[in-house]
């Protein structure tokens, strides 16, 4: 494990990403280039696309949500928050109706803009080779987390972030809750923490893929030029062929690039998957595992 400044955060020293092997995949390799989609081009509608919604809260509501950044705005700053004027008959009133309006505007702006690039901490998922590597027909390109992305301006790597799971109902897409809870933009730093936490959660349903994002500002929608160095490791299919293996081999061999290679294999005792590292004979390059 790999620890980021200030101890905050083990992560992985290898992540993961699951790919088919079509015209965008070798694309991606010869120009070194990766696609990093903006929220909007997610698969999932419900994926970092909260669609915030409006509804009326009340004083009570907004206060229990405000205290949970309260603690954190006060210990950087003297002065205190007050909600003065911001509900009228236990409603939002027009005040914190406009400020809110203004907190969707920036949250929308803002989502078309950031860059997610969803990576994974396993690579022996049945369920992932069966949805994003083409029935395990594909490959499994490991990264360096470090060599990846770009750190954020401080030279940390805090837009890398391991995906929250929850219960769906648990997660909030209340205008005025989450402008309660970043401090009611009056800390940029409180604000821009929800922004990315929301950005990082998901439901339960998809905990099954262990995911890390790089939040990357800016480049949502871009193709994003990678140092081929970051590449530490190709893992094939159990079903993928010899001419993929060849085509993938000749491709980081052109970029100078030595690479550990890994076939997937099926597990002795359960219906798991396994990795075996492949050298220059291995009897895997001249033939499928199945």
């Amino acid at each position: 494990m790999l620890t980021l400044q200030g101890g905050l955060l083990d992560i992985p020293r290898e992540l993961y990403k699951y790919r088919d092997f079509e015209k965008y995949s070798i694309l991606s390799l010869l120009s070194k280039g990766l696609w990093i989609p903006k929220p909007s081009q997610l698969n999932d509608p419900f994926d970092a696309q909260l669609k915030l919604s409006n509804t009326d809260v009340s004083l009570k509501q907004f206060k229990e949500a405000f205290s949970q950044f309260k603690n954190l705005y006060l210990k950087d700053n003297n002065d205190p928050i007050s909600l003065d004027g911001l509900f009228k008959d236990n409603k939002p009133s027009d005040l914190l109706k406009e400020k809110v309006e203004l907190f969707c505007d920036f949250w929308e702006k803002e989502s078309e803009k950031v860059g997610v690039l969803s990576l994974s901490e396993d690579a022996q998922s049945t369920t992932m080779w069966s949805h994003y590597a083409d029935n395990h027909t594909g490959i499994c390109i490991g990264y360096n987390p470090e060599k990846l992305a770009p750190k954020s301006p401080n030279g940390a790597m805090d837009w890398l972030r391991k995906v929250t799971y929850m219960e769906e109902n648990e997660i909030i897409r209340n205008a005025y809750l989450l402008y309660a809870k970043s401090g009611m933009a009056n800390s940029h730093k409180s604000l821009m923490e929800v922004y990315f936490k929301m950005l990082s959660t998901k439901s339960l349903d998809w905990a099954y893929e262990k995911e890390w994002r790089f939040l990357c500002p800016d480049i949502g929608g871009r193709v994003y030029n990678l140092e081929i160095d970051a590449i530490t490791s190709v893992t094939f299919g159990l079903r993928t062929s010899i001419e993929t293996k060849t085509a993938i081999s000749h491709l980081l061999r052109y970029h100078k690039k030595k690479t550990q290679f890994y076939q997937a294999i099926r597990c002795d005792h359960t219906i798991g998957l396994e990795r075996i590292g492949m050298n220059g004979s291995s009897e895997y390059w001249m033939k499928p595992y199945e």
